[in-house]
């Protein structure tokens, strides 16, 4: 929001007050409802609300347009973070199944080779089982890994949309705030009587 349209719009309390104030205090008409006020002051108090309310209203709308992009962004980014996480997990996973898959087949074949002592196959078939034991763990690891970072990503991402939700729900209120003084004050001045100097 500009300083000047900033300005403008904290003076609209001001001068709503400044309204009422000048309503409360006009002169009433004898035997009548009405009341004499200063033509000019009231008509100055309504052209400075109606030149500070649009620029305002339109500031907040604005506010609202960034904060859908924004949000949109951040669902971008979120999925994208995600889909990279999953599709780093998936390769890792990958290539760890593949190494125990040469690893197992290697041990098999070492240990086919070997048959032929019964205590050295025996071994051999205990190292292979060794073998993919543990590249089934750093599987499990890398999975675990992967897992914890697209988790920590996804935690940084929240944080920043609590905090965009925050600026937000600020920017929200400032504008309803304005609405509701903005309509208060125009509904107040259409029902006061403005006779003519003649009347």
């Amino acid at each position: 929001m500009s300083g000047t349209v900033g300005d403008a719009l904290r003076r609209v309390p001001d001068a709503l007050d400044e309204l009422v104030a000048l309503v409360e205090s006009a002169r009433a008409m004898p035997l009548s409802s009405s009341c004499v006020l200063p033509r000019e002051e009231a008509l100055d108090l309504l052209d400075e609300l109606r030149a500070a309310l649009p620029p305002a209203l339109e500031d907040a709308r604005e506010v609202m347009a960034a904060r859908e992009e924004l949000l949109g962004q951040a669902r971008d980014r979120r999925d994208r973070i995600t889909t990279e996480a999953r599709e780093e997990a998936d390769r890792v996973l990958a290539a760890a199944r593949d190494a125990a898959d040469r690893t197992l087949a290697d041990a098999r074949a070492t240990a086919v080779r070997m048959v032929s002592a019964d205590g050295v196959r025996r071994a051999a078939e205990a190292e292979a089982r060794g073998i993919l034991q543990a590249a089934e763990d750093r599987a499990r690891r890398l999975r675990a890994d992967a897992d914890a970072y697209a988790d920590e990503r996804l935690a940084v991402l929240e944080d920043t949309l609590a905090r965009l939700l925050g600026t937000v729900e600020r920017g929200r209120d400032l504008l309803s705030r304005s609405e509701i003084a903005g309509a208060g004050g125009i509904g107040d001045a259409g029902g006061i009587g403005v006779p003519d100097a003649g009347e």
